[in-house]
């Protein structure tokens, strides 16, 4: 009887001491690192989450997640389920006990579009905040899959970014020797504000064979002046909008023929959100603006 005590007993009792001596991660635990560098840890997927900005929310049905999406900004609006999402925010107010009452295991936030302050104030609430940031085509494809990996949807992640950087890479080897296009992205029309180089538009250009003419330029969204862009000279002005917009767009540039781009007539809209939202429908926009910067080289002045 001692003997069977001793090789039953002895043994659970000699591990559960080493467990709580040496602490084992939990096997579900979950790290990733944000765009902020900061690390945030799960101890399970999230199930439940909050996207407060729209190519987010976008991102999670694309890999599959938006189903348990349980508030969203109020931009959010593709895909049609989107729509039907409980509003927390806009760019610049969150309803914070809103958002408390929704319970998230994980709130998803968008760094120069909600900012600081915001991301501060719901951590300061204690909720685990995963901060994105993308500037760079190559970026989404890793995103998808931390993505994935935070949500429980890995597998279907992977078959996305791979998809996504499959495409971007036949792009980039499509467009890489082309000849340069003076390019100029306009964001706003009063003031006048563009993107500088930081920016993932700019990285479109760039792929594009495009020159952003204010890729140097500071802030990430600068103001800029008629005089100062007629001394760039851009071949291509483009912009985002419906193509109703593009007489009026057209026609509040006639004024300066001095411009290339207005002599020529090479001034083109890109379908809104295609651009300046950095989701898997970005490949779409750049299809487009590589299309225009082509339709200069082939055409010219």
């Amino acid at each position: 009887m001692v003997r069977l005590f001793t090789l039953f007993v002895f043994p659970i009792i000699t591990v559960g001491i080493f467990c709580i001596l040496f602490p084992a991660t939990a096997i579900g635990d979950i790290t990733e690192v944000d765009d902020l560098k900061r690390e945030i840890n799960l101890p399970v997927p999230a199930k439940r989450f909050v996207s407060l900005a729209p190519n987010i929310t976008e991102l999670l049905f694309h890999i599959g997640a938006g189903g348990n999406i349980v508030g969203a900004d109020e931009f959010s609006n593709y895909p049609d389920e989107a729509k039907r999402i409980t509003r927390v925010n806009n760019h610049a107010l969150v309803n914070y006990e809103l958002i408390l009452s929704l319970q998230p295991d994980l709130v998803f936030a968008w760094s120069s579009g909600n900012g600081y302050e915001i991301v501060q104030r719901l951590r300061k609430l204690g909720l685990t905040v995963f901060v994105v940031e993308v500037t760079k085509l190559s970026q989404i494809p890793k995103l998808l899959k931390k993505l994935g990996r935070l949500t429980d949807k890995t597998s279907e992640s992977n078959r996305v970014a791979a998809s996504f950087y499959k495409k971007l890479q036949s792009l980039i080897e499509l467009h890489k020797n082309k000849k340069k296009v003076k390019t100029f992205y306009q964001i706003w029309d009063d003031p006048i504000m563009t993107l500088n180089g930081e920016h993932l538009i700019s990285d479109v250009i760039k792929i594009c064979g495009g020159v952003n003419i204010f890729a140097t330029s500071t802030p990430l969204v600068p103001r800029v002046n008629i005089e100062t862009i007629m001394k760039f000279d851009p071949e291509v002005i483009l912009s985002s909008g419906a193509q109703e917009r593009l007489v009026s767009w057209k026609k509040s540039w006639s004024r300066w023929k001095n411009i290339t781009a207005v002599k020529s007539g090479h001034l083109y809209l890109i379908p809104p959100d295609l651009l300046q939202r950095p989701t898997n429908r970005t490949l779409d926009g750049a299809d487009y603006m590589c299309k225009y910067l082509d339709q200069y080289r082939a055409f010219g002045s």
